[in-house]
């Protein structure tokens, strides 16, 4: 069931379609993101996922994400990612990423995801 819940979300997400990710989180859900002070950013339950998601949707800097390779593993798993990022000067940059998950009753109960560079 995770690989099936991977592969959906991670489709979900390229084609930048937020009700279809919402729907494959728990209402707890905690999305862990790479970006803030903490470090990074911690975003809990659906309604702060849901503005987080519009936010990064909505950033026409951001290429639709790339999913690599999926290994889910009983009720945690690992995604590879990339995207790429117009930077100021025009330049694009290519970030890599992992993010950790959890699931629970087949839904998405922790993103926590991890960047290579930026």
């Amino acid at each position: 069931m995770s690989l099936a819940l991977m592969t959906q979300f991670g489709e979900r997400w390229s084609a930048r379609d937020l009700d279809g990710c919402m729907n494959c989180f728990s209402d707890d859900a905690v999305y862990a993101a790479a970006i803030g002070p903490e470090p990074g950013t911690t975003y809990a339950g659906k309604p702060a996922i849901r503005a987080k998601l519009a936010e990064i949707f909505a950033d026409a800097t951001i290429s639709p994400l790339l999913c690599g390779r999926f290994f889910p593993h009983g009720e945690v798993g690992l995604m590879e990612w990339s995207i790429d990022k117009r930077m100021p000067d025009g330049t694009t940059k290519t970030i890599r990423g992992i993010d950790l998950y959890a699931f629970r009753d087949g839904l998405i109960t922790l993103k926590d995801s991890y960047r290579k560079t930026f």
